[in-house]
């Protein structure tokens, strides 16, 4: 069985008929094992805390599931999330659970702060590089969102987030 397949743990029973000049087939899916397998795309932005998050996935709780959870999407500003805590948190209660990150941090939102502070500058700049990936990457199939100094937008995206989050004072954990 693999449990990283969808379906799996069942096998197709398959019953030819041939009773006179008539040829009639059926399948029938029956299960033999219980361990199962869901992938699962979660929205980032209706995620609104790591305990949230937890308390969604406990109520899909089966010892005999395997999770792979993906996170998609800008996720909120605020939202931080520790993976390996979630899995940890929710590793009891499933045969197996994998929790992937793939929200990007947002840009900026509304009025930008003057290009002569700190906070102005920092994120004109990074938004900027931001851009300039993220429209590169657009360019043709296959093309990637790497800078040339090996930074890519997701990356920049996160620093950008906590930059303004700590230039804003806010506490952060990082």
């Amino acid at each position: 069985m693999a449990i990283d397949q969808d379906g799996s743990g069942n096998v197709l029973l398959v019953t030819l008929d041939t009773a006179g000049a008539d040829r009639q087939v059926q399948i029938e899916e029956r299960k033999v094992g219980r361990t199962r397998f869901e992938r699962l795309e979660l929205d980032a932005a209706a995620i609104a805390s790591q305990p949230g998050l937890v308390a969604a996935l406990t109520k899909r709780a089966d010892p005999d599931l395997v999770l792979d959870v993906r996170l998609i999407g800008v996720r909120p500003e605020l939202l931080d999330l520790d993976t390996d805590e979630v899995e940890s948190a929710l590793g009891h209660r499933f045969l197996k659970v994998r929790v992937r990150d793939r929200s990007i941090a947002p840009l900026t939102d509304g009025i930008l702060p003057s290009a002569e502070t700190v906070l102005g500058a920092f994120i004109r700049d990074l938004e900027g590089r931001i851009a300039e990936i993220e429209a590169a990457g657009t360019e043709g199939a296959g093309a990637t969102t790497v800078a040339p100094d090996g930074a890519d937008s997701s990356e920049l995206r996160d620093a950008l987030r906590l930059g303004r989050l700590l230039l804003a004072g806010e506490e952060v954990s990082l």
